[in-house]
């Protein structure tokens, strides 16, 4: 792991094998273009966040960590998340100009997701009429925003909600605009004032709710029998992945949330905790969908992972709480859109057909078998990754030797193959390390966790290594 882990690190800045960054550029193919002259300015910020995150690993071994567990937890969990939104904000700085004016700059750019460029757009000026009119104008939006055309209504929304927000706060706007250093002056619309802030409001509330993933992830952990301890350790390591840390301001990023969030509740609910958390978990789910339709498959991954973990009380228990979170996620996903006058069959049909025209069909299926696993790993992390494949071994030498199977073998085996099985769909061709964003939660419990695991000795190396590939990256590739 450490030696592969390694050679990854000391290749990255020489792009000693342009292979690790994909097979072509696009179109019609996929590569994260290299940067042979390193970041604009040093990532000191972004280094000292993740000496802060290790600092915390090795706190977690600690007498008074050790004496008091579930508050180390909490700590650990706390930390990860600022420190976690500091290091996504430090690693801007590869960019010129403040990493803050970058972020507005992603979040107003019609090529890097284009939904900011919707929401202020007279579309959707009235936002139920936009709701109401999504389906028909997906062709359109095809032309001049394919991020927008393949996705839900709820990205569009979330920024022209964010108008709304600083229309209604002066105070806030200028707030945003005079952290990122942006002129003091009026701009024609439909880029005013309130707009510009909005983008940045929006890409900011982006970053933490990916940050904030660290908090479900200790509580799934518990959930699956990790020590309290052990599970802060996971979401601290959360915070140094790649591709969680990389990709601001993404929705993949955000959407680890609602994924791993009814993951958990799914899980508790099978242990007996409450039927109402299958409901809850339903509509996240469906809030997720709303927001992206490859969530559905994400959600599918995670509570079945979930509900193989339970292992306890009858079938039929485990597979009406997964029937009862699949029904409330499609009541809020499409049933509700649909009293609003949305055309859910329709929309889903036709962003469907622009994304496979756009991305899908003009890449190869069997170049991408390989590559996406490859993009998968280093954007999870090659020790996580490595790691993974280690445990994932022996967890199917004892399922083929007829071993009793723990919650986190259980949970670890269909996490895998559901990766798996996404992989040899093929639906997904290149860019899976910020697509697949949302299913790296569930891979580094899979990975790594075990009933005291990861020890600190052990997380450390995992972080130090996380660390160095995620500033490396950062550094020398265009993500």
């Amino acid at each position: 792991m450490t030696l592969a882990s390694v050679l990854v690190l000391v290749s990255i800045p020489f792009d000693l094998i342009p292979v690790l960054r994909g097979p072509a550029p696009y179109p019609p193919e996929w590569q994260w273009a290299f940067r042979p002259e390193g970041p604009a300015q040093a990532l000191l910020a972004a280094a000292a966040c993740a000496l802060a995150l290790l600092a915390l690993l090795l706190a977690s071994g600690g007498t008074r960590a050790l004496g008091h567990p579930t508050a180390a937890r909490r700590t650990l969990v706390a930390g990860a998340v600022v420190l976690g939104c500091g290091l996504q904000v430090g690693l801007l700085a590869r960019e010129p100009g403040h990493p803050l004016g970058t972020l507005l700059s992603r979040a107003r750019s019609r090529s890097f997701t284009s939904y900011h460029s919707v929401a202020i757009s007279p579309e959707a000026r009235d936002p139920l009429a936009f709701v109401r009119q999504h389906a028909e104008r997906l062709p359109d939006l095809g032309r001049w925003a394919k991020h927008a055309a393949t996705h839900p209504p709820g990205p569009v929304l979330y920024y022209r909600a964010a108008l709304a927000v600083c229309d209604a706060s002066p105070a806030l706007t200028n707030t945003l605009l005079a952290a990122a250093e942006v002129p003091d002056r009026e701009f024609r619309p439909p880029a005013t004032r309130a707009a510009r802030a909005a983008a940045l409001l929006g890409a900011l509330l982006l970053a933490l709710l990916g940050a904030l993933t660290a908090w479900p992830i200790a509580h799934l952990a518990v959930a699956l029998g990790v020590e309290a301890i052990a599970a802060g350790r996971l979401a601290v390591l959360w915070a140094l992945l790649p591709g969680p840390a990389l990709m601001t301001p993404q929705f993949d990023q955000a959407l680890a949330l609602p994924v791993i969030a009814a993951t958990t509740l799914l899980l508790t609910a099978s242990q007996g905790a409450g039927v109402w958390r299958a409901a809850v978990a339903g509509v996240i789910g469906g809030a997720a969908i709303f927001t992206s339709y490859g969530a559905a498959v994400f959600l599918g991954i995670g509570g079945t992972a979930a509900l193989a973990a339970s292992g306890s009380g009858p079938v039929r228990r485990p597979a009406a709480l997964g029937g009862l979170a699949g029904g409330v996620a499609a009541l809020t996903a499409f049933g509700l859109p649909a009293v609003l006058g949305h055309h859910p069959m329709r929309a889903l049909s036709t962003a469907l057909s622009i994304h496979r025209e756009a991305f899908t069909a003009p890449r190869s299926f069997a170049l991408w078998l390989l590559f996406n696993p490859l993009d998968l790993a280093l954007f999870l992390g090659v020790p996580v990754a490595i790691a993974g494949l280690l445990i994932l071994s022996r967890s199917i030498r004892r399922a083929t030797r007829g071993l009793a199977l723990s919650a986190l073998d259980r949970f670890r085996l269909t996490a895998f193959a559901g990766v798996g099985l996404l992989v040899l769909i093929g639906v997904t061709r290149g860019e899976v390390g910020r697509i697949w964003i949302p299913l790296m939660p569930l891979l580094l419990i899979a990975s790594l966790a075990g009933p005291t695991a990861p020890e600190r000795k052990a997380a450390l190396l995992q972080g130090t290594l996380l660390a160095a590939l995620t500033l490396l990256i950062g550094s020398y590739w265009v993500v």
